[in-house]
């Protein structure tokens, strides 16, 4: 047994520690894993840049994310598969006892920077095959990370497993199979356009479509409870893209940023939009809390 090893890992395995950062992967990986270590180890992006994290369309949705997770009691252990560069961990790392991972060590390096030590224990680790104690955590979360994994039903199945008998699952901006399907087929197409080859980037992000509203229902029907699903950007969506598209094909040197108030007044819009019968089918992205039973 290895000491002064974080109190959630299996205490049963040996672990290498690399900086601040321990690495806990598992003796096999799939080749997707290995692919998406290899590439966020090599490739940096800013991703409040990438993604536009700090336009309202995103910083309102990430605070429900927030506003969920910070439900939980102060101290609680939390944990986050696929942390990035940690845009919500920021936010929550004063409250609860962090556990950051990612597939990429060298992102959690990056992240560990920006984000300290104190309360938050990072660890490269495979999200299908989690190195953690069977009932450890009393709230698990993962943003834009779920629809990466080779197997999302094993991730769901190991995030069942680490958490608490009533613990906390938030998976949040999570593409709907509406749109993400097509723009799979479509991905030849969109790449000669905006003059890049089909290999480049994320693999993951590659070959993924995503998930309808009736997928997620099944996937969470028996072994979950208290399930809300929230779908996120309709108007917002269609404008998102095809304003990263425009800066893409033109090369632009920035990003279109739009006004606050047109921000504010879109995500007002969806939000109103959603309402109506049907039209939660029509949102980009879903937002989805539930409970392990």
């Amino acid at each position: 047994m290895q000491e002064n090893i974080p109190q959630s890992l299996d205490k049963a395995r040996t672990y290498e520690k690399q900086g601040v950062v321990w690495i806990a992967w598992p003796e096999k990986m799939g080749e997707l894993a290995v692919d998406e270590a290899n590439y966020h180890d090599e490739f940096y992006e800013d991703a409040k840049d990438v993604h536009q994290l700090d336009a309202w369309r995103n910083i309102f949705y990430h605070n429900i994310i927030q506003n969920k997770l910070n439900e939980q009691p102060e101290n609680s252990r939390i944990l986050e598969v696929g942390a990035g560069s940690g845009t919500d961990a920021i936010k929550l790392k004063e409250k609860y006892k962090l556990t950051l991972t990612d597939i990429s060590p060298k992102t959690l390096e990056r992240t560990a920077k920006k984000l300290g030590h104190i309360n938050i224990d990072y660890i490269a680790a495979d999200g299908e095959n989690l190195p953690f104690q069977d009932a450890y955590f009393d709230g698990l979360y993962m943003v834009a990370t779920w629809h990466h994994f080779e197997d999302p039903k094993k991730a769901l199945a190991e995030a069942r497993r680490v958490l608490k008998p009533g613990g906390l699952l938030v998976i949040g901006v999570e593409p709907n199979s509406l749109y993400f399907g097509a723009i799979k087929n479509l991905r030849p197409i969109l790449c000669k356009a905006v003059g890049t080859k089909t290999t480049d980037g994320s693999h993951a992000d590659a070959e993924m479509s995503g998930f309808s509203y009736r997928d997620i229902t099944k996937l969470f029907n028996v072994e979950w409870k208290d399930l809300e699903i929230k779908p996120m950007w309709l108007i917002a969506g269609w404008m998102h893209y095809f304003l990263e598209f425009i800066y893409r094909v033109f090369k632009m040197k920035k990003r279109i940023k739009l006004p606050l108030l047109i921000e504010k007044f879109i995500v007002g819009l969806d939000e109103i939009l959603f309402k109506i019968p049907g039209f939660k089918h029509l949102g980009w992205h879903w937002v989805i809390n539930t409970r392990n039973k």
